[in-house]
């Protein structure tokens, strides 16, 4: 039994943009009478492959859907590599082709060819390709998939191991050393310190959009935010101690897809209450960072966070950085032993560094804005692209592009 897919309606008919290249009269044929029975009006059929539909695709306006044609070349997977450069990851890409062949099906689905369909095509199978490839929800997923800004969780083990001191460097790192956009989320409306610490007045709006989720939009997000420049901006707060705000969790989603379409990175600086809210931004968190000190009381709510993660993101791991190493001998556990006792190594160690802390103190600047070549900046680095996984690597091929 087959399944029913649904037809676009007529407006995203009018929206869609086709074009397909293809060699033979008789699949142009068959091709141009679909896209014809389904209202695909302003769509392109031409003759030709892979080479004739890079010619044709106009960046401004990049196909929606992409059908074209493999030819007889022994290996097509170049062309389709340099094809890749001129269609955008949203764009649904389908093949047709001559060779009858499983393992040549299967790498072009590893690439992220939405079909591939062997000649002589049959007209329902094409059409049932192209309403998939079509549909306005895969379209739009992608498209928010490409624009979504990832969401950095950093929460510490306990009170002033300076959470807000990282996620203040590993932001000023991404921003202003890799030209990345970044915006510092505190969640601590009350006694968060990310505009503190860069001498920031935290902008007007953050408490309304997270009492009232219905409200969000880019310009009460972007009223509520400062920042030291275009690239670095800081969502903060600032409420009376004598009252308590009444935060909706449901506003986390809404934030954060305002907060997608225009920034990189998203680093949230939690509070240790793990309210509602927190829970809800650890559960949507691409990467999460504990950070802790090497202390006793440190060592074992460590522990206690990383199960926490467990429940809320089964099978994911948080990033462990232990921050303020050396300030206080006396009252640390060796490396070694802090490690035994969470049951696993840490991801970085940010060494005590007195004279960039009373530069930061002073002129209210990022750590590695305050001592650039200092051990603690040089490590700050070091786990800002641990993060963001920004290290230099080969290049990649485009077509990796359509795997999302």
């Amino acid at each position: 039994m087959g399944f029913e897919i649904k037809l676009p309606s007529a407006s995203e008919a009018a929206e869609l943009r086709f074009l397909a290249c293809v060699q033979d009269a008789e699949t142009r044929d068959t091709v141009s009478r679909l896209v014809a029975e389904l209202g695909w009006h302003g769509a392109k059929v031409a003759e030709g492959g892979i080479a004739a539909a890079a010619g044709m695709i106009d960046p401004a306006s990049p196909p929606t859907v992409l059908l074209v044609d493999l030819g007889d070349g022994a290996d097509p997977f170049a062309a389709l590599d340099g094809l890749a450069e001129h269609c955008p990851p949203e764009t649904r890409v389908l093949a047709v082709g001559s060779a009858n062949d499983v393992t040549l099906y299967r790498r072009l689905i590893a690439i992220g060819i939405g079909d591939y369909l062997v000649k002589p095509i049959a007209a329902e199978h094409l059409r049932e390709a192209l309403l998939q490839a079509s549909r306005p929800s895969e379209r739009k997923e992608a498209a928010a998939a490409a624009k979504r800004a990832r969401l950095f969780a950093m929460i510490g083990a306990r009170g002033g191991v300076g959470t807000s001191t990282l996620a203040t460097g590993i932001g000023w790192c991404l921003s202003e050393e890799q030209g990345k956009r970044v915006a510092l989320f505190d969640l601590d409306l009350q006694f968060g310190n990310l505009a503190l610490g860069l001498d920031l007045e935290p902008g007007r709006g953050l408490r309304e959009a997270l009492e009232h989720p219905e409200r969000i939009d880019s310009l009460l997000i972007a009223g509520a935010m400062n920042g030291t420049s275009d690239r670095l901006r800081v969502l903060a707060a600032e409420e009376a101690l004598d009252d308590q705000p009444l935060l909706d969790p449901s506003a986390i989603d809404p934030l954060l897809a305002s907060l997608g379409e225009g920034f990189d990175f998203v680093i949230a600086d939690l509070p240790r209450g793990l309210d509602g809210m927190a829970r809800r931004l650890l559960a949507r968190a691409d990467k999460i960072a504990i950070v802790t000190d090497l202390s006793l009381a440190a060592m074992r709510d460590t522990q206690r966070l990383a199960a926490l993660v467990e429940i809320l993101q089964p099978g994911a791991k948080p990033l462990v950085f232990v921050n303020r190493a050396g300030a206080l001998p006396r009252g640390e556990i060796a490396r070694a032993e802090f490690e035994k006792g969470i049951g696993r190594k840490v991801d970085g160690i940010v060494p005590f560094d007195v004279k960039a802390a009373a530069v930061m103190a002073q002129h209210a600047k990022a750590l590695p804005a305050a001592a650039k070549s200092g051990k603690a900046a040089i490590e700050l680095r070091r786990l800002a692209t641990l993060m963001a996984g920004t290290a230099k690597e080969p290049p990649r091929s485009f077509l990796k592009r359509w795997l999302g």
